[in-house]
């Protein structure tokens, strides 16, 4: 804080001092005292002043240079009352009280709301793995019934059903598993891995993993240029595929509808050298209108509400999950032509061990 701030914010104590000044000046000079000597008492009253004014700022100066500097270089401002002293002057230290108050409960608050959050995150967790067993039965059980079936007509209409549940089954495994990654998008850090992986390698995990509601839907997979090796995570990229796979899936067209992944390598040999993969579909597509919006949390789009079968989480977490990661995505799409989702591999593995860890999550 510089003196001249300090004055400023000082200019009702200066314009008193002033004005004193100017009165006692007035009223020696009419009681007969020599202008010389009148100069001289106004003076010393001005002087005496400044003096003091000065000793209060050097007195100040410290804790709001401290106070300022903390404001604007301290990542969090719960951190303020730690990086400033306590000041030896009243003003400051109601101010320094007040700010390690305010500090102290914000900082339970915060402390609160987390093991909040952490208690329904585990809770989240326990319950998808739980869930999972009844639905394994379930499909166990649906295959044996299956398959002790006679070939009749009967039969038929029965294994018609059978199929239709199991489609279900299989939407709602894949509920529960989009709300365990939901869960566990918080604390990526503690389960994220990298390591050099092939792309073929991933998008066929995905495809398999996804295979039963590609063939319901008649959706061919193709394959092209995916013998690149890239830096990441495979059972969170295995996840964000299968939500690409699922979305495309959802809006698939009734006949000849195809998904293709397709990988390049972009600015080899440079500094900012980095390898694409796109996942493309030939389905309806998204209106121009809603594609800035596609991979915000609950937009369903026109689509979604004319289908009613969207809940807006599935693309949400896929950009949710590639910011933390490091992994560019971006969408684009004419309607009526099909939809592409492009994401971008740093091809150096030291950009994941250089983020920081406040904004995305190293290793």
């Amino acid at each position: 804080m510089s003196y001249r701030a300090y004055l400023r914010s000082s200019f009702v104590g200066a314009f008193i001092v002033g004005s004193v000044a100017l009165l006692i000046c007035f009223v020696l000079v009419v009681g007969g005292v020599g202008w010389p000597l009148a100069l001289l008492v106004t003076l010393m009253v001005v002087v005496a002043a400044l003096a003091a004014s000065v000793a209060s700022w050097l007195q100040r100066r410290a804790f709001y240079t401290d106070l300022e500097r903390s404001a604007s270089d301290v990542r969090h401002p719960l951190w303020i009352a730690e990086m400033v002293d306590r000041p030896d002057f009243i003003e400051g230290e109601l101010t320094y009280d007040a700010l390690r108050a305010i500090s102290k409960a914000a900082n339970d608050d915060v402390a609160s709301y987390r093991r909040q959050a952490a208690d329904y995150r585990e809770y989240v967790e326990t319950w998808v793995h739980e869930a999972k067993s009844p639905l394994a039965a379930a499909h166990l059980m649906l295959e044996n019934l299956v398959g002790s079936m006679p070939a009749d007509d009967a039969a038929d209409t029965a294994l018609e059903k059978a199929e239709a549940l199991e489609e279900e089954l299989d939407r709602l495994e894949g509920y529960i598993e989009q709300a365990l990654f939901f869960a566990r998008s918080e604390t990526l850090d503690r389960d994220y891995l990298i390591r050099k992986h092939r792309l073929g390698d991933l998008v066929s995990t995905a495809i398999k993993a996804n295979a039963r509601v590609m063939i319901a839907a008649r959706v061919i997979p193709v394959q092209r240029n995916l013998d690149i090796e890239v830096f990441t995570d495979d059972k969170w990229m295995e996840f964000i595929l299968g939500q690409l796979i699922q979305n495309s899936v959802k809006y698939a067209r009734d006949e000849g509808a195809t998904i293709e992944f397709r990988g390049a390598v972009v600015a080899e040999g440079m500094a900012d050298e980095c390898v694409v993969l796109t996942v493309s579909d030939n389905g309806c597509g998204v209106p121009a209108a809603d594609v800035p919006r596609v991979f915000d949390k609950g937009f369903t789009g026109e689509n979604g509400r004319t289908g009613k079968r969207s809940t807006g989480i599935g693309l949400y977490l896929v950009k949710r999950l590639c910011d933390k990661m490091g992994i560019g995505v971006e969408a684009q799409s004419d309607e009526g032509s099909g939809f592409t989702v492009t994401l971008t591999f740093p091809a150096n593995k030291m950009h994941y061990f250089e983020r920081d860890p406040l904004k995305g999550m190293a290793p």
